[in-house]
């Protein structure tokens, strides 16, 4: 077939043209993003028990829906927290699920047979499945004291921006609803005998919708419009409350009513010191370029400020600049290494080889992304760093083809004769290394999980260019050389020529001290391995530090509130500080992919600090421990920039299981101190519950019904003065408004003047809450954690600036040693540890699929067991220079260094395969095994060593960059390619000198025996 292409030149180069256009076409069109999206694997169900505290909503929420939930064959593991009058479960799936729509039928099934053993107190369960969802903008709308208009405006931005195009969802967060508070004065309820129920009742009878119908007057309907409901605020104070003692009074001379935010209050948001409310728009997944998403919002914006005006709508957070910043870096990264690439073929191939080759780079490019984009790919910066990787080793292939043909017109074979003795000498040893690259990478591809599911981008990029290389190179490239190439005198530079004689001549003479020297050379390295840092995944190049805030459990949202001000007030003061955000009562929105969604809490709090640089972003980590630490000690902080990879709870976490609650608070406090005690842990934290304060009223059952009372109207009654009791609706608004009935201080009366509230009887008689109930100060906890339905203490803890998890583990273990945890205490590690245990699993369950397809490629290519084992022997020689590289450029081993590693064993068996297969030639043509051995190395220096150059020069750019992701993974590349090629063309060509040797004189001896 490809010979037949050969002779149809104008058919393959208009294929070729219409491919490569395909390519521009697509890179102008399609969809970009910063970086991969997740499936939809994690999600939260949220439980509402009003009035329960944690340990009720434990035993009656909590464990039945446990017991649900670990029949869901689907879920990986569960996470709970079960706190007053609410349950919230996180749910994780399993790493192989992608079809997961019907993973969460599943969870919801589960959920409605759980609710089916709630009590009847419960008031509502809701699942989001779509917890990762990561919004492309965050408007924040400001200008305005009152939060309620705030409000109200930024719903209205919401409906002026729902048409907009790639839309999945616009949400409001930071925003309030209203109620209508009808303040009862006591002194004035006890004085006239007025019970607050009668009240309430009487006002949920004059707010109801009763429509007085219609009557037909002269044929015409005439409607009849009662006042059964309040129509205004001033209606409400007016109307007339009948007293017991007859006569009536207008309800303002008992109450004092006003409009404002609901109480408690919900999460607050503040852009840079004003208060703001924010409208958070989440992109359309996999189909919408986040680039030109930002440009069609900033034109509408432009066109909506005006009618806005005077608020401010400002942009919190704006991932299409990312996306634009993150791209346009690394297409300069990508146009840099292809012209070092290009400058080093030239030099070492000359301008017309050189030309010859090069112009592979942008078809093999052009065509490649093409494709790319036709089976749906999203372009980002994954899949980018898969070109730039591929960009060295793709042009392997063209090189050794134009080498091999400008060699057969220098010995003088025809063009038409140069170019099909090219292709069928080179079609099976160049797609026998193409395959095996691509079997190098198969277990990426197949391989499940976050991580996989991060740099799935990779693999898919390298194997689809290698396959277009190597289709172009026995078409487009022999086509090419055999048309431009002339006939020349030499060979190879004389430099390269003496360079490529004494390796042949230390592989033929001294064979075995080269494969000692190869093998001491290997354990060299390997003993440096315990002087490498282990790090799963680097923290991101953003110049922005997150700064989680925890107050005690049971904090008022207030006092948070307060503390988050005052810390963010002395942090823009700081040098190096542009803005800060603030979000009390929870997270805020989840702007990040890398970043944890965690519910509302009024403990809660986050600041989001932009820096100048990324240099700034330390020392301001290191001004807010220090601040916190003098300032407010109980205050819990965790200060870092954004992470890379998979979300994670911490880098370094460490669960705690025992049945005794006590024996585990006991090993979280010890384990906390050891942690404390460890070099590179910083921000250690627990989450053990110290509990919080309550006061318990006890009723005297038989006082109250003396009286005709009962604990109901007791509990009513306090609930009534603290939050309030919802009596109707004001509905003259488009959203209907609550009502409360309470006291005028609410939950933020002092103990003293709630518990001296009085009850009142049916009769409207006051009595005194001390009369009736005994009180008594208690002590409870304030939240229960779970995980997989199990009660559970962790212990986490960040990493110091150049340690990795590691490194601090190791440091743990030590401690633990000499000071042990409680008897019957199990411990497991999380965090960094967890996940790259269960990335490298993923890897290895799927690398004997890798292995196989190896296997299979080479002996395709030999059926020879001992050339295999030839080919083989290259992947130690591989890692030569990769511990050593990574060691002296201070990275660190993690998943991108094991990305390099499988790089590079593709790059180095495809340099021995090309080897043996000249050798193998050179047999067949009678050589002995020293010049056949000589010849291999003579023919094949130039196109390794220039191969090696085009790939370590395409990844200096990369190497050489401010990103923290891929440097490390650059230097294993780099390192290992250093060191392997050279060993590469002394151990492999010395090894055949033995090996293939011995067969020689076996084969030879056999028929002598038989004689």
């Amino acid at each position: 077939m490809i010979a037949r292409m050969l002779l149809r030149p104008r058919l393959l180069a208009m294929m070729v043209v219409m491919l490569s256009l395909l390519g521009i076409a697509s890179y102008l069109t399609m969809a970009r993003q910063e970086d991969p999206s997740f499936p939809y694997r994690a999600g939260m169900i949220t439980v509402v028990y009003p009035g329960a505290v944690a340990e009720s909503v434990e035993r009656l929420v909590l464990e039945p829906l446990a017991d649900e939930l670990s029949q869901v064959e689907e879920i990986d593991f569960t996470t709970a927290t079960a706190r007053t009058g609410v349950a919230l479960v996180q749910v994780r799936l399993l790493d192989s699920i992608y079809a997961t729509e019907e993973a969460w039928d599943r969870v919801r099934q589960a959920m409605s047979r759980a609710e089916l053993e709630f009590p009847d107190g419960v008031r509502s369960m809701a699942l989001d499945d779509r917890l990762i969802d990561t919004p492309a903008i965050v408007l924040a709308l400001r200008g305005d004291a009152s939060l309620v208009h705030l409000s109200d405006e930024a719903e209205r931005l919401k409906r002026q921006l729902m048409d907009l195009p790639g839309l999945s969802r616009i949400e409001i967060m930071g925003d309030t609803d209203e109620q209508i508070t009808i303040a009862l004065r006591d002194a004035e309820m006890n004085r006239l005998g007025l019970p607050p129920q009668a009240l309430s009742n009487l006002l949920a009878q004059r707010n109801q919708v009763i429509p007085g119908g219609f009557v037909v007057v002269a044929g015409q309907r005439v409607g009849v419009l009662p006042n059964s409901e309040f129509i205004s605020l001033d209606a409400l104070r007016a109307t007339q409350i009948a007293l017991p003692s007859g006569g009536s009074v207008p309800l303002v001379a008992i109450a004092d009513i006003w409009r404002g935010p609901a109480e408690p209050m919900d999460e607050r948001a503040w852009f840079d010191g004003d208060q703001s409310v924010l409208v958070t728009l989440v992109a359309q997944r996999g189909q919408v370029d986040a680039i030109r998403f930002g440009e069609q919002l900033r034109a509408r914006l432009d066109r909506l400020r005006g009618d806005f005006a005077p608020l401010q709508i400002d942009e919190m957070f704006f991932q299409p600049d990312q996306v634009k910043e993150r791209l346009d870096g690394l297409e300069f990264n990508l146009l840099g290494s292809v012209l070092i690439i290009v400058a080093v073929i030239l030099f070492g191939m000359g301008w017309r080889m050189g030309l010859l080759v090069a112009t592979m780079l942008p078809m093999v490019a052009l065509i490649s992304l093409g494709l790319y984009d036709l089976g749906g790919g999203i372009l980002h910066q994954i899949a980018v760093i898969g070109m730039v990787i591929s960009l060295g080793i793709l042009i392997d292939n063209a090189i050794v083809m134009v080498e091999n043909l400008q060699d057969r017109l220098n010995a003088g074979e025809t063009r038409r004769a140069a170019v099909l003795d090219s292709v069928r000498e080179l079609a099976g040893p160049l797609g026998a290394s193409t395959a095996t690259t691509l079997a190098a990478f198969t277990p990426m591809l197949l391989s499940k999980g976050g991580t996989a599911d991060f740099t799935r981008g990779i693999p898919i990029m390298i194997m689809l260019t290698l396959s277009v290389s190597y289709l172009l190179a026995i078409s487009v490239a022999p086509l090419l050389a055999g048309r431009f190439l002339q006939p020349a005198a030499t060979r190879m530079n004389p430099r390269l020529e003496r360079l490529a004689t004494g390796l042949a001549r230390l592989s033929t003479n001294s064979p075995w001290r080269v494969v000692l020297l190869g093998c001491a050379m290997v354990l060299a390295s390997l003993a440096m391995t315990p002087l490498m840092k282990l790090q799963f995944f680097p923290n991101a190049d953003r110049p922005q530090v997150v700064i989680e805030l925890y107050m005690p459990e049971g904090t008022d949202q207030r006092r948070t509130t307060s503390v988050a001000q005052q810390l963010e007030g002395d942090l823009s003061k700081q040098p190096g500080v542009l803005s800060v955000h603030r979000f009390v009562g929870g997270t805020g929105p989840t702007f990040y992919y890398n970043l944890n969604r965690a519910p509302q809490a009024p403990n809660r709090a986050r600041l989001v600090v932009n820096a100048r640089s990324l240099d700034d972003t330390a020392p301001l980590i290191h001004w807010v421990r220090e601040q916190v630490a003098s300032n407010w000690p109980e205050l819990d902080v965790i200060a870092s920039t954004l992470g890379q990879g998979p979300p994670r709870v911490a880098p370094v976490e460490l669960r705690l299981y025992h049945h005794d609650d006590r024996q585990r608070i006991a090993a979280a406090e010890h384990l906390f101190s050891l942690l404390k005690q460890v070099p590179g842990a910083v921000d250690v934290r627990h989450n053990i519950d110290l509990g919080v304060p309550v006061v318990r009223v006890l009723v005297d059952d038989a006082q109250a019904q003396r009286f005709g009372l009962s604990r109901a109207e007791v509990a009513r009654t306090l609930f009534g003065q603290s939050l309030g009791l919802t009596v109707e609706q004001y509905r003259q608004e488009l959203d209907p408004i609550p009502m409360l009935l309470r006291s005028h201080e609410g939950s933020y009366q002092s103990l003293e003047r709630l518990l001296s509230t009085s009850v009142f009887t049916p009769e409207g008689q006051a009595i005194p809450l001390t009369a009736l109930a005994r009180i008594e100060p208690d002590w409870q906890p304030a939240s229960i954690q779970h995980r997989d339905g199990v009660r559970v203490l962790s212990v986490t803890a960040g990493l110091e600036q150049g340690y990795s998890f590691s490194q601090v583990l190791d440091a743990l273990r030590t401690r633990l040693e000499q000071a042990p945890l409680p008897e019957g205490v199990r411990m497991e590690i999380g965090g960094d540890s967890e996940g790259s245990g269960d990335a490298n699993r993923a890897l290895f369950t799927t690398a004997p699929v890798g292995i196989m397809l190896l296997l299979f490629f080479l002996l395709l290519q030999f059926n020879s067991f001992s050339r295999v084992g030839i080919v083989l022997l290259t992947v130690p020689l591989a890692s030569v220079g990769v511990f050593p590289g990574l060691v002296l450029s201070g990275s660190p081993f993690g998943f991108q260094s094991m990305l390099g590693v499988i790089a590079l064993v593709g790059i180095v068996v495809n340099n021995a395969i090309v080897l043996i297969d000249v050798v193998d030639q050179r047999l067949a043509e009678g050589m002995s095994i020293s010049d056949a051995v000589s010849e291999a190395v003579m023919r094949r220096t130039r196109p390794i060593l220039l191969t090696t150059a085009t790939t370590i020069a395409g990844l200096l750019p990369l190497a050489f960059s401010s990103s923290t992701l891929w440097p490390p993974m650059a230097w294993a590349i780099i390192s290992g390619l250093l060191a392997s090629t050279v060993l590469t063309l002394l151990v492999v060509p010395a090894v055949c000198r033995l090996a293939l040797r011995a067969r020689i004189v076996q084969l030879h001896a056999e028929p002598s025996q038989q004689a």
